[in-house]
């Protein structure tokens, strides 16, 4: 399409990710007109439209492809849905930005794979930690060898012990597929995977429990992989942990440096000494987590116009959910 025309979005699914991050920054962006939300709660359809000034609202999906105009669509509804939504805006020409976790099993991402490429539409996915800036200095530093060969990663998200006993969708694993490794952990190993460009694994081990919050699925996990490169890979991601702050970072360790993220250090070896480099990224935690969501954004809406693949493109996608089966495979035996 032209550039001089303007996108027109629709949004399914009007909970707190899109209010909150999704639906400002569609209405922020040049080139986009968000035109139409979709929420199986009519009333919370009809006051987000209000409230964010959006033409259109539905309860039903179907009637809003039905109704036709739109270009894209960001899905941002429970996890079990993801399938017949993607099938619905794919059959209808409708390209689409989904959340993680964009399927609950290999299978079923295989087939909004299939069903994207089969109707020539973009597909991509929001793993908005890839767009942290932040994290396109580590990849850019790691693309350019600076850090010699990688040899570790470690990666943990310990949330604190809070809310998360309650019964929200993403604990019932029929909704939401997993429990914790699918909420958290699958972030980063999409983003160890992606800066390591996607090394074949031949090591995996993961152990889980579910004795924190007693849930169906599991609450904390701890995982273990190894690439065929040698480098290896460690992470934690917990729900439950008894601390009174959440807990997250990631740490790359090569033969020729060291960085870490959140928030990004920079060490590099010097002859026999390791020294310290100023970041060239100063804004907090927060600030950069906020604007990793518009950069996503940006990001989908040039792949629409453009006709280009996503950065986070439903092919490495479903190899991140491929990994997660072969993790709990792994936790069951």
């Amino acid at each position: 399409m032209s550039k001089k025309e303007k996108v027109k979005a629709g949004l399914i699914g009007a909970g707190g990710i899109a209010q909150v991050s999704h639906i400002p920054n569609l209405k922020s962006v040049e080139g986009v007109d968000l035109v139409a939300v979709c929420d199986t709660d009519v009333g919370r359809a009809i006051s987000v439209s209000e409230r964010y000034e959006i033409p259109n609202w539905f309860e039903d999906p179907e009637d809003m492809f039905i109704k036709g105009g739109l270009d894209c669509v960001l899905i941002t509804t429970p996890t079990i849905t993801h399938l017949p939504l993607c099938q619905l805006a794919f059959e209808s020409k409708v390209d689409v930005m989904v959340e993680k976790p964009f399927a609950r099993n290999a299978d079923e991402a295989k087939r909004i794979v299939q069903l994207a490429e089969e109707n020539d539409r973009i597909l991509m996915v929001g793993m908005n930690h890839r767009f942290r800036e932040d994290s396109a200095h580590l990849k850019d530093m790691l693309d350019g060898g600076l850090l010699g060969d990688v040899l570790t990663v470690h990666a943990g998200w310990l949330k604190r012990l809070g809310v998360w006993g309650k019964p929200y969708w993403f604990t019932d694993p029929k909704l939401a597929g997993g429990g914790v490794l699918m909420d958290l952990g699958l972030q980063f190993i999409d983003l160890a995977l992606f800066m390591l460009d996607f090394p074949t694994i031949v090591e995996a081990n993961c152990g889980t429990s579910n004795k924190l919050l007693g849930l169906e699925v599991e609450d904390s996990a701890s995982v273990f992989l190894k690439f065929d490169n040698e480098t290896t890979f460690l992470m934690d991601v917990s729900w439950g942990n008894c601390d009174t702050q959440d807990v997250a970072y990631t740490y790359f360790s090569g033969s020729q440096g060291s960085v870490s993220l959140n928030p990004l250090r920079i060490n590099r070896r010097k002859k026999d000494k390791i020294m310290s480099e100023s970041s060239p990224v100063t804004a907090d935690a927060v600030e950069l987590y906020r604007r990793s969501f518009q950069s996503e954004i940006i990001h989908f809406i040039d792949s629409v116009t453009d006709r280009s693949e996503p950065l986070s493109s439903g092919r490495e996608a479903l190899a991140v959910i491929e990994v997660i089966d072969r993790l709990y495979k792994c936790a069951e035996n």
